[in-house]
């Protein structure tokens, strides 16, 4: 292999993988240094539609049909605090080009896609943790890992992708990253057999039971599992108790009846995980040698399936990025990334407002509504899809103004509340 690469990726997820990939096919050399050996285990199984077309880019769309991963068409939220219900239907919405996504068990997803990269040309070390960034001044130059518990190699390359997920090694390295104290929250989950399907399901939709400071989510896998987990807020883990990550776990579930129901006669197959403190993003995307792709970028929260579509789309941005800026001068710049790092920025804006307004109670009364307001209703489903690269401007115009609209439900209630607290007036 050589010591000198275009570019060095820390990571060997999705957003490694396609940064690689699309790298590698473009002619660049490409090293993925991935810590773990995989398969492995992880969190975030639930893909958004507009995936789909990044697949295609990246070469890959036909192996991953292949794999038989289950279809999934949308995702059915059930508000348990006034029993209201809302299905999301992808097909039904403005941008209607891609009504289907999957779910899938990232241990083989994942493994898929980081094959791919290295089928397409890109050197690939497993059991490889970055160590270290090596800079000269304050341009990246590349890497020192771990090859053995007593052995370190060193590697240059022109750029370094860091792409090491929420680790965030090269943000959390320079001070950069920034944790979102509007997302301060927790999450347990584990994987299922014998899961009971409510009656009136659609087959490999994503369901979200909501409860007071708690949602859930079920995700269902072509072979019969399903992926169990329970976001809550951090006041929450203090008052489940229990001496173990299970029976917190275990307490959080008994908090709500559908998911008794759910869960009834089923068994755990896996292990409780935990996480926490996750929602965080980096001041600084980019430098001299350097980018930041995926959650190593920002990563917002769990409620809308946002991680894989997002370390798909940077991944793909930031490997253009690269390839046009050493196609002219044979180095990264910052200021190659500029542009780059504005769209990110943008894409995890638009997917932010939304998981803002989710955690606001109003936002659900509305959302789900009897009869909310056909032509918003589907360009909210728009942006669910993952349709937030370049949206048509009415998505944008219907999708501020139900923002607008909850935020002003939102203002009323506050001085309603205000003005009933409010002492008597003497005579």
């Amino acid at each position: 292999m050589s010591s000198i690469y275009d570019a060095v990726v820390i990571g060997g997820g999705p957003a490694g993988s396609t940064v690689a990939t699309f790298l590698a096919r473009a002619g660049r050399s490409v090293l993925v240094l991935e810590r773990e050996h995989f398969p492995r285990f992880h969190v975030g199984e639930s893909l958004l539609p507009f995936s789909l077309p990044i697949f295609e880019r990246l070469g890959v769309a036909e192996k991953i049909r292949r794999a038989g991963f289950q279809k999934k068409f949308g995702a059915f939220l059930w508000n348990e605090s006034n029993d209201t219900t809302r299905p999301v239907v992808f097909r039904n919405a403005v941008d209607d080009r891609h009504p289907m996504a999957y779910q899938v068990k990232r241990a083989e997803f994942d493994d898929l896609l980081l094959r791919h990269a290295a089928e397409s040309g890109a050197h690939v070390r497993e059991g490889a943790p970055v160590e270290e960034v090596l800079f000269e001044g304050s341009r990246a130059v590349g890497v020192r890992f771990r090859t053995a518990p007593d052995k370190l190699e060193e590697v240059r390359a022109r750029v370094v992708v860091d792409a090491s997920g929420m680790a965030a090694f090269l943000s959390t390295k320079l001070g950069t990253r920034q944790l979102d104290t509007k997302l301060k929250r927790g999450a347990f989950f584990a994987h299922y057999a014998g899961v009971r399907w409510p009656e009136g399901h659609v087959p490999g939709d994503i369901l979200l039971p909501i409860d007071d400071r708690v949602w859930y989510w079920v995700i269902p896998f072509s072979d019969g599992a399903s992926s169990i987990g329970a976001v809550f807020e951090s006041s929450l883990a203090k008052e489940t108790g229990g001496a173990t990550l299970e029976a917190r776990w275990d307490a959080l579930v008994a908090r709500s009846a559908r998911m008794g129901r759910i869960l009834d006669g089923s068994r755990r197959i896996s292990k409780v995980f935990a996480i926490s403190d996750y929602s965080a993003s980096s001041a600084q995307m980019a430098g001299d040698g350097y980018v930041l792709i995926g959650d190593a970028a920002a990563f917002l929260d769990p409620v809308f399936s946002t991680g894989v579509f997002l370390a798909l789309a940077t991944g793909e941005r930031a490997a253009h990025a690269i390839d046009r800026a050493l196609a002219r001068r044979g180095r990264l710049d910052r200021s190659d990334l500029a542009v780059y790092e504005r769209q990110a920025r943008k894409l995890f804006k638009r997917f932010r407002t939304f998981v803002y307004s989710f955690y606001e109670p109003v936002f659900f009364e509305n959302f789900c509504a009897p009869n909310p307001p056909e032509l918003i209703r589907k360009a909210v489903t728009t942006i669910l899809a993952g349709g937030v690269e370049a949206p048509p401007l009415r998505v944008l115009l219907l999708t501020r103004l139900m923002l607008f609209l909850v935020q002003f439900d939102r203002f009323q209630r506050r001085v309603r509340d205000r003005l009933g607290k409010r002492p008597p007036q003497a005579a």
